[in-house]
């Protein structure tokens, strides 16, 4: 179940109070372990657990791509059993999940090592860009008309049912360069839905290069790698970008657009990609 009821107390600024039932999100653990190793455990909203994790191996710079993966297994509760107390805390939950990956040859594991095995479902900070290491390039010659980004977002925000019925989620899409709705997702952290829609084009073998990423949430340093990383030539916001996040996106030749309310938006970086 996405969400649950919860019995509140509603207290009004003239002093009334009324008791009601609220709408709430779920979250729960998703275990991902690569190549028999435990890599990380998400907070998320249960759900596209594969894509999920996918979409996390190759915007984390995991894994380069989908030809690298031999096996990919969903668990559900019960399916699976785990030793340690952190895998023990993570099945104790309702709701939680496992994902096993392997792929071929090795995978770039060792950021994870040294990390919290929870995360929170606003996800973490690779510092990559930080250190001084390339992140890499947006080599994607595609261009897109700037009218067609000041619909995307109405598109998303009718999309978000989940949002719509607890006010508890953040989405993310992938639109063709025609502004067709490809992939969609919700997630209780703004990375957890960049990931699905990742994974899933990943898994469907849709290429990013001519495709707008569209989300809920700020732009922030996290969120550009993310889409250098997979590829994505255009990330586009309702809401604001960081500093950092413009950064990495001028630095890699990502276009960032922010504030694409369907009234006007605010292009940050790259603006060549956007036409009449």
């Amino acid at each position: 179940m996405e969400t649950f009821d919860w019995e509140i107390e509603r207290i009004f600024a003239d002093g009334g109070r009324e008791k009601l039932v609220d709408r709430v999100v779920e979250e729960s653990p998703l275990r991902i372990t690569v190549n028999g190793a435990p890599l990380v455990a998400l907070m998320r909203l249960p759900g596209r657990d594969r894509e999920l994790a996918v979409g996390f191996c190759v915007t984390e710079g995991v894994i380069s791509s989908v030809d690298d993966i031999v096996l990919l297994r969903e668990c559900r509760d019960g399916e699976w059993e785990e030793t340690g107390p952190e895998g023990a805390a993570v099945k104790d939950v309702p709701g939680s999940g496992l994902v096993e990956i392997r792929v071929s040859g090795d995978a770039d594991t060792g950021r994870f090592a040294a990390t919290r095995l929870v995360r929170t479902g606003c996800g973490g900070a690779d510092l990559t860009a930080l250190a001084g290491s390339p992140v890499g390039k947006v080599d994607s010659r595609a261009t897109f008309p700037a009218a067609l980004l000041h619909r995307l977002g109405e598109e998303l925000t009718r999309r978000q049912e989940v949002f719509r019925s607890t006010g508890g989620t953040h989405g993310a899409a992938v639109f063709s360069g025609e502004g067709a709705l490809l992939e969609m997702a919700e997630d209780v952290g703004r990375h957890n839905a960049v990931d699905k829609v990742v994974g899933a084009c990943v898994l469907r073998r849709v290429k990013a290069e001519d495709k707008v990423l569209f989300i809920s949430g700020r732009i922030s340093y996290e969120m550009a790698l993310k889409a250098v990383r997979a590829g994505f030539p255009c990330l586009t916001s309702l809401a604001a970008p960081t500093r950092l996040g413009l950064e990495v996106a001028r630095d890699s030749g990502l276009t960032v657009v922010g504030f694409a309310d369907g009234r006007r938006c605010n292009v940050y970086t790259h603006g060549w990609r956007l036409g009449s």
